[in-house]
Parts: C-alpha cells; structure tokens; sequence
C-alpha cells in the first residue's frame, strides 16, 4: 500500500518568523568546542550567511503555509549560539520533506544539506522531487523506466545516500503479473538512475537504509546508527568514538554500549529502553521536554539537544543546548521564540 499520512507532529499552522537570541549559559563548553569552531563562526558570522558553509550545529525547520512548504536550515556557532550560515528550500504545498516517513528527517537532507527530497503521496503514484538551495525543483519520476506493459505504482521512500546519491524505492505493476519493486540510485536528480541490487524484497512496505560503504539494508522502524568502526545500535541518534550509542525517549537522554552490525539479531532492531542506561542531565531533567533528536561534536564529547521548558502555554519556544555526553550541566546556546520544537531537526554538529 502507498504511505497516505503525515504524523500530525509534523502537520501544523504557520508559525511567525524566527527571533534568534543568545542564551546566558549555565556551564560552559568544552575547550575543544569552543577553541575548534570559535574562530570559524567568527568568520562566517561576517559573510552572507545565505553562501557561508554550514559549519557547526546544523538545525532544519520546516514551516507549512497555504500554498508552499518552506524548510530553513540554519547553523549555530556551538561556542556563542549566533548563526553563521542558513539555506531556505520551498517546494508546493502537496510536498513534504523530512515528513518521518517517506524519508527519515537527516535522510531527506543531502550530505551537504544543499538539497532536500521533497514526496508528494495525495496520489496513487507518489511523486518524488529534489529542491535546492539554488531554487531549482526538479521531479525524479520522469527518469525511472516503466517496462512496457507496465504501470507505475508506487516510489514508496526515498532519501540521500552518505555520498550524496539519492535512492528511490519504485514499484511498478505489470498488467498481467504481480508487482515488481527496484531500489534505484540517482548519481543527481538530472541524469537517469541505475538499478541496485539488495538482498531483500523492495516494496511500498519494505524500509531500507544506506549504509556508509553505501550498502542497502532493510530496516523496520528503527535506523541503525554506527560510529566510524561500524560499532552502534538499532535505535540510535547518535553513537560516540568508543562505541556508545545515544537516543532520547520520553524526555530523556539514555545511552548503551553498541556492538557490529555483524553481531546483531532480529530483537536487537526494537528499542528497549529498560536496556539503556539514563544520561543524568541536572538542570534540565523535570522541567524540560527533550525533542528526539540528537547530534554529537566532531570530538564526540558533547551532544546537542533541543529542550523546551515544560508547559509553557503561552511561551512556545524552545532552546538549544549542549551537554557532556556522560551527563552534566548542559549550557543553553539559543532560544528561538514563536514556533513549536517538535517541527526542529538537528542534522549534524559539523566543523
């Protein structure tokens, strides 16, 4: 069957413009942050922060108007909480980005977050395109092959592979026959795809991931999230150099040492958070929602968390912290004012 919903986290009014301020801190950050990306935001503060690179924590918002989606990425300054850098992207109002279906939130952003997947699923046959930062919108179904005799039924998800490809899941159904699906790999949005072999059954109900060697995997509901030796988790955000893997569950950050993907088994892909341990965050715990989504700093020492304070009727803001990735103080960076966190994506912590 074809993906019909959005979640309704993602469904909401317009919001009002963005009112960015830094934030006093409560502890400060580690001397690596500070010393690594300090000068950099410096320089990129100066610069036309619609061209300057994305350098530090990379945040993606998205705003739903009557007739258009906008999505804004903005980067932050880890060390001051100014922004250095942000790209806008606005697709029509039937398409979707980072919608936690048809594309997983970082996986509908390419590696450069210059461009992002844009799914249209009010018809039978979704409809998968590319905007970029350059304004350009370009459809993908045009490029995939439809065997003769055959119909085209469904690209059921799509998204970025870590070298910046994009993959599109497609079914086709001939009219004598049962359904037929192919992963394809877009080198870019304008030249046609190739087929790419995987070891299971593509469909409109199959998930799949890119690995970083760019291998296809199935996936259920959980991603698998691995550190550069190829050690994580099933259900991860985020995992660190020595193998410990990050995830945020009912307002909470909780850690778990990971193995090889080579080491898992079938129950190792559902998230049992009695397994994980609770990442002891003082000053935040109690008061503050913890929005699931989470990046480490390029050191790996220190995670970036969205928090909005707990019932705040008539304060809808939020606040962008980062904390020790053992737990700690976490300082408070950024506070933007007049639109919900649950619409907020951090996308990476770069240098």
């Amino acid at each position: 069957m074809s993906i019909k919903s959005i979640p309704t986290i993602l469904i909401a009014t317009a919001t009002s413009a963005l009112l960015l301020t830094a934030c006093g801190a409560s502890s400060t950050p580690s001397s690596s942050s500070a010393s690594t990306t300090g000068t950099q935001g410096t320089a990129s503060a100066a610069a036309d922060p619609s061209t300057a690179p994305l350098r530090g924590i990379v945040i993606a918002s998205t705003e739903y108007n009557s007739d258009n989606t906008t999505d804004t990425i903005t980067a932050y300054d880890p060390a001051t909480g100014e922004v250095t850098a942000t790209r806008t992207f606005t697709v029509p109002s039937e398409y979707t980005t980072y919608t936690g279906g048809a594309c997983e939130r970082e996986h509908c952003y390419s590696p450069d977050f210059e461009r992002v997947l844009a799914i249209d699923t009010s018809g039978g046959n979704e409809r998968v395109a590319v905007a970029s930062s350059d304004g350009s919108f370009t459809l993908l179904n045009d490029l995939i092959p439809v065997p003769q005799g055959s119909r085209s039924y469904s690209n059921a998800y799509a998204k970025f592979g870590p070298d910046g490809s994009i993959y599109v899941a497609h079914e086709d159904k001939p009219d004598d026959g049962d359904f037929v699906g192919t992963l394809y790999r877009f080198a870019s949005e304008t030249e046609a795809p190739e087929a790419v072999p995987t070891t299971f059954t593509v469909s409109n109900t199959q998930d799949f991931q890119i690995l970083p060697d760019s291998t296809p995997i199935a996936i259920g509901h959980y991603t698998w999230e691995a550190n550069n030796n190829g050690i994580g988790c099933y259900g991860a955000l985020a995992v660190t150099p020595d193998g410990t893997c990050l995830t945020v569950d009912k307002d909470a950050v909780y850690s778990k040492k990971g193995k090889p993907l080579s080491q898992t088994t079938e129950s190792d892909k559902s998230l049992r958070i009695e397994e994980w341990t609770k990442v002891n965050l003082p000053n935040l715990d109690g008061t503050h929602e913890i929005v699931k989504t989470l990046r480490l700093s390029p050191d790996g020492t220190r995670m970036a968390i969205l928090a909005p304070f707990k019932k705040l009727e008539d304060d809808l803001s939020y606040q962008l912290y980062s904390a020790p990735v053992g737990g700690g103080e976490a300082t408070q960076l950024t506070k933007v004012t007049g639109i919900a966190g649950g619409k907020h994506v951090i996308l990476a912590w770069s240098e």
